[in-house]
């Protein structure tokens, strides 16, 4: 089985933080969310596993930071997905269904799981190898149930709930809550007529904001008679698409942690927990100090930051950053930010800015 990860988007719904990184590179409770991703894959797909990105966007970071991290465990490949074009330097790209296309070759009528970057199991994903091999179906879909449909492909199911009878991309009228869920299996037997129908849509003519989805052409294989079935999650999936979702992720990820430390009593021990309070469940990143601060609960802060009189809440703070007497709660600060002064719910700000009413003198 061959993997594929479409990875080479801008991540516009999570700018700022995207501008100078790819959205996969966020990171939550100590990881990257490529990492959180692959840790479960390495749970799930034996050693030597191949597995095809599908950069573009930030291609260079993604590359060299795979390479070096999962190289030792995964048989990498990488295509590069072009833009179609640019808007005020921003590339954009013909979406999914193009990017699954340049996996053609490097599939060769094999069976092949497609999973999404911004979509995290709490649970591995064996579950959908088993009930691929235990059904009798072409292809098999995470699904999950969820209170917004509106963001997700969507499907509908026969009557004996087993089969796909229908998909609709972000419907904007109710058709069902059971979402696709980050995660495809396609079977070998119908890959060389999914391929044919993503190269047909690729023919159709797309203008900035337009893409060329996969919905359609599974939409298509559904109508020609291909069987499509289900695999539940019961757990959650972590939707890291937007902001307020990726605070929604932040804190599930947290609340799983086993931190062997929760209230960071060696760090205090080290001098770098000073007169803080700590209410877990919280992540302090590396050589990171924190100073008359109270901290939680469901924050995770990054490596060698500087935090001095705040009070943080659901909040995911970068690395690098220099926090002065901030009182926060929803907020997601970028990497090597410098904020001071500010008592305000839900700052969003992407790496390298700068809010300070001072010169900052005590950092």
């Amino acid at each position: 089985m061959k993997l594929i990860c479409p990875i080479a988007g801008v991540g516009k719904r999570l700018q700022p933080f995207t501008y100078s990184k790819p959205k996969a590179f966020l990171k939550i409770a100590g990881k990257k969310l490529i990492d959180h991703i692959l840790i479960k894959l390495k749970k799930t797909f034996p050693q030597g596993t191949k597995i095809c990105f599908i950069v573009g966007y930030k291609k260079r970071q993604m590359t060299e930071y795979l390479k070096s991290q999962y190289s030792d465990y995964f048989k990498l490949h990488f295509v590069e997905q072009k833009p179609l074009g640019y808007s005020a330097d921003t590339p954009y790209f013909s979406g999914l269904g193009d990017a699954i296309l340049l996996t053609k070759d490097f599939v060769n009528n094999e069976d092949c799981f497609i999973f999404l970057s911004d979509r995290l199991p709490m649970e591995d994903y064996t579950s959908i190898l088993l009930n691929f091999h235990q059904e009798k179906c072409d292809g098999i879909f995470n699904i999950k149930r969820v209170k917004n449909p509106e963001f997700y492909g969507v499907i509908e199911l026969d009557e004996n709930k087993k089969y796909l009878t229908r998909i609709v991309e972000k419907p904007k009228e109710f058709i069902s809550d059971y979402a696709i869920s980050g995660a495809y299996l396609f079977g070998k037997s119908m890959i060389p007529r999914m391929f044919e129908l993503l190269e047909e849509q690729r023919k159709i003519k797309i203008e900035n904001g337009q893409e060329h989805i996969i919905t359609p052409v599974i939409e298509q294989l559904i109508k020609e008679g291909v069987k499509f079935t289900i695999n539940e999650m019961h757990s959650k999936i972590l939707d890291f698409g937007r902001p307020e979702s990726l605070l929604e992720g932040n804190r599930q990820l947290l609340s799983e942690l086993k931190l062997k430390d929760p209230l960071y009593d060696d760090l205090r021990q080290s001098g770098n927990i000073i007169d803080s309070k700590i209410v877990p469940s919280v992540f302090i990143g590396e050589n990171t100090s924190i100073k008359d601060s109270v901290i939680g609960p469901n924050v995770s802060i990054g490596d060698n930051a500087i935090i001095d009189k705040c009070i943080l809440s659901d909040s995911v703070i970068g690395d690098g950053t220099h926090l002065k007497k901030i009182i926060s709660s929803k907020s997601i600060i970028g990497d090597y930010s410098i904020l001071e002064d500010l008592l305000k719910k839900n700052i969003t700000i992407g790496d390298s800015s700068y809010i300070t009413t001072s010169n900052m003198k005590s950092f």
